[in-house]
């Protein structure tokens, strides 16, 4: 059998046979059957492989001999995002469908680490907010009223129904053994708490138990990958040492003045007292007990530096008892002349002999003030 080409000229004559029909089965390669009609042994003894696929046939021409195929650059690519991609399994009919994602690939502390750096990568460089400007005065008030209209309150008509929830900005650190969020402790990859811990920051949950927040609170996850350092403790520079001592209870008696040889005036009986440092003035030894049997009163001291003092005194006991009293709270005050008095009425005390009681200083409130002032 012959032919001619499309250009007019005298085709290849066709291989023996090609036109008849033939019972033998015929055995070769996809695309090459020119060995079709030889001996089996020139079929097997042929090299290359003897299944070829239909990227052979485009490679080969469509009818030539399968040959290898070429390279492709972006297979090994596809092949990483294959392996990196879970395997989805997908079911349903014409109009409906469902995609299974396969739980048993990808899983483990190492997928959830490596997702969460990829979520972190899509969503981009934290900003953070910049400060607001001046604000203005907003909300509701009150109209007064008068005789005839009752006050009322007047709503602020731009306020929302619901208060906008503050956004918390919280710092995740991904170390090579574990996780941390802020300054907090190492929580280690192979914990199953702190997996499911993972799975829930994963899913898009803030744990209140590890993040501090509320519940609903919006909250802005900045993600620090450090997989190639081991965990780091914060350095701390160590918080301000709590108050301990000794204290005095409000409205209790005076303290003992340490500089003083003997107990403060205003002194319970059987106070103790320190020991004597210097020699105080001649005024300041002078001394009185509160006898709890007879009638006792408070007098409430504000001296003239600002401070305040109570004195708990019998009503038998005098003015100058009472200087005596602020004289030993306050040693320093003594190098200056003062002079103390009432209020309610405003009037001077200058009876050192007149009692608590004849001064109407029963519950009262004394000030001292300086004389030369």
């Amino acid at each position: 059998m012959s032919g001619n080409t499309l250009g007019g000229g005298a085709a290849e004559p066709m291989p023996e046979g090609w036109g008849s029909n033939s019972n033998r089965p015929r055995v070769g390669r996809v695309g090459d059957w020119n060995n079709a009609g030889g001996s089996g042994s020139n079929s097997r003894s042929g090299s290359g492989a003897r299944i070829a696929t239909f990227r052979d046939l485009v490679s080969g021409g469509g009818g030539g001999p399968a040959g290898p195929p070429p390279p492709h650059s972006h297979d090994d690519d596809d092949d990483e995002e294959d392996e990196r991609r879970p395997e989805e399994y997908f079911a349903g009919g014409e109009r409906s469908g469902v995609a299974i994602t396969n739980p048993d690939q990808g899983g483990g502390p190492g997928g959830l680490v490596r997702n969460l750096l990829e979520q972190a990568q899509r969503g981009g460089v934290y900003n953070p907010p910049e400060p607001r400007g001046p604000q203005y005065f907003s909300g509701g008030g009150h109209a007064l009223g008068s005789d005839e209209v009752e006050s009322r309150y007047i709503p602020d008509p731009n306020a929302s129904e619901e208060p906008e929830e503050e956004e918390a900005v919280r710092h995740l650190h991904l170390w090579r053994e574990g996780f941390s969020v802020e300054d907090g402790p190492l929580m280690r990859y192979d914990d199953p708490e702190n997996q499911h811990i993972l799975e829930q920051i994963h899913a898009g949950r803030a744990p209140p138990s590890i993040m501090n927040v509320r519940y609903n609170q919006p909250v802005q996850l900045v993600i620090a990958k450090r997989t190639n350092e081991d965990y780091q403790p914060p350095q701390r520079t160590g918080p301000a040492a709590h108050f301990s001592g000794s204290g005095n209870r409000l409205g209790a008696p005076a303290p003992d003045v340490a500089s003083s040889s003997a107990p403060m005036p205003g002194s319970f009986p059987g106070s103790s007292s320190s020991p004597p440092a210097t020699r105080e003035p001649e005024s300041m030894n002078t001394r009185f007990e509160v006898d709890q049997s007879k009638p006792t009163t408070s007098v409430q001291v504000r001296l003239a530096d600002g401070t305040r003092i109570v004195a708990r005194v019998n009503l038998t006991h005098t003015v100058g008892d009472l200087r005596n009293f602020i004289n030993a709270s306050r040693p320093g005050m003594t190098a200056r002349a003062y002079t103390i008095g009432t209020t309610f009425p405003n009037r001077t005390l200058e009876d050192d002999k007149q009692s608590i009681e004849a001064a109407g200083l029963k519950n009262s409130v004394v000030v001292q003030r300086w004389a030369d002032a």
